[in-house]
Formats: structure tokens, C-alpha cells, sequence
């Protein structure tokens, strides 16, 4: 079996080691292999794949709003079907939404499609199999701090505690009656607590001396 690997950086966060773990579980060969928006800044770690390989490499377009599937892979994937007759199958790594009528060109050109997917879905039910990958993150993303929300994009007052921030203040201003009150407490069951010692020494007193 002569495989046809065709991948979209841009689908996911994919890493090399999660790639090239999918690439091995496959049950034949790699006669053509391209990456679609590459970039050798953060994809540095597949460029020993393209060598070995001799694959191909497309930079990232900005204009992909519409449509979320490459549409370079797309007539990468039909032309290869049609021109190309060693590729007996396609591995296929993209964004599921847009892609069915791509699987089901190749499909019936009569190719066999693997689709390398995070978790299983209907779309890739569509396919003759498929393998699971492993979702990373880059470590530049993994040690960019989490972005802190001001107090109007806050959508609580404190973690967990279920309080809305358009509540804040109310909610502010009983907690600080609340301590207030419980202070307050505190001092008089102190002085009862005094003065409670000091009838008693008083009492004492008396008995000895009087």
C-alpha cells in the first residue's frame, strides 16, 4: 500500500512526535508527502520528516475564514488520485468541517482514505480508518501566561464561589458586615468573659478579709 500523506499544520496543534506516531501505525509505504501551512519557525521539528521524505511544504494563507479546509489539500489530494497511479491511499490530517467532499472525491476515484482525527466523529466515520492523534501544545503557548480579564470582562467575583461580578459590590459590602458584626461579638463575649473574673476575684476577696 503507497500512501499519499497530506497534512494541515494549521488543523491543530500537532507535534512531530504525535505525527510520526500516526505515520508509523500506517500499513504501507510514503510515496508523496506535503505540509500545508508550515511554518519553519514552529514546525522546525518535522523539517528531518521532509527531508527524508522529500515532502512538500505550503506556507499559511490568512484567508481561510469561510472555509476552515486548506483549499490547496483539497486539489492536491484530487489531482494525485487521478495522476498518480502509485498512491493506492491517503493520510489525511485537516479540519473535519468542509472536508467530507474531499473523502468522498477520493473515495470515488476508488482510494483508500485514513484520516488522522483527535477524537472520532462522523465525519470520520466516512473514512476506510482512521488514527488517533495526540493534541500538544507548543512550548512557547505552554509558558505564555493565561490572559488576565479586567473587571469588566470578569464573569465571577471569586473562583468557585458562583458569585456574578455585577453582583460584586453588594456581595463586597456584606462580607464586610458580616466580619464587622462577628468582630464585634468577639470583643463583648470578651469583656463578659472580664468582667465574669473579676466579680469573682471581688468575691474572694470579701470571704478573706471580711
Amino acid at each position: 500500500m503507497n500512501y499519499a500523506i497530506l497534512v494541515d499544520l494549521n488543523s491543530m496543534r500537532l507535534s512531530y512526535e504525535s505525527f510520526s506516531k500516526a505515520i508509523a501505525s500506517l500499513d504501507g509505504k510514503i510515496a508523496y508527502a506535503k505540509l500545508y501551512g508550515y511554518n519553519n519557525k514552529r514546525n522546525n521539528d518535522f523539517n528531518a520528516f521532509i527531508k527524508t521524505y522529500g515532502a512538500e511544504v505550503a506556507l499559511p494563507v490568512n484567508n481561510r475564514k469561510k472555509v476552515r479546509v486548506d483549499i490547496r489539500q483539497v486539489i492536491d489530494a484530487v489531482t494525485i488520485a487521478c495522476t498518480r497511479t502509485n498512491v493506492d491511499a491517503f493520510f489525511i490530517i485537516c479540519s473535519e468541517l468542509d472536508s467530507i467532499a474531499m473523502i468522498n472525491a477520493l473515495k470515488k476515484l476508488g482510494k483508500r482514505v485514513i484520516m488522522g482525527i483527535e477524537s472520532p466523529s462522523f465525519v470520520a466515520e466516512q473514512c476506510d480508518g482512521y488514527v488517533m492523534l495526540e493534541r500538544s501544545f507548543p512550548d512557547e503557548e505552554e509558558k505564555k501566561p493565561l490572559p488576565i480579564k479586567s473587571e469588566e470582562q470578569s464573569d465571577e467575583f471569586l473562583p468557585y464561589s458562583g458569585v456574578k461580578q455585577e453582583k460584586k459590590s453588594d456581595e463586597m459590602d456584606k462580607i464586610k458586615q458580616e466580619l464587622k458584626e462577628l468582630m464585634e461579638s468577639k470583643r463583648r463575649q470578651k469583656s463578659e468573659i472580664e468582667m465574669g473574673q473579676s466579680v469573682l476575684q471581688l468575691d474572694d476577696l470579701l470571704k478573706k478579709y471580711f
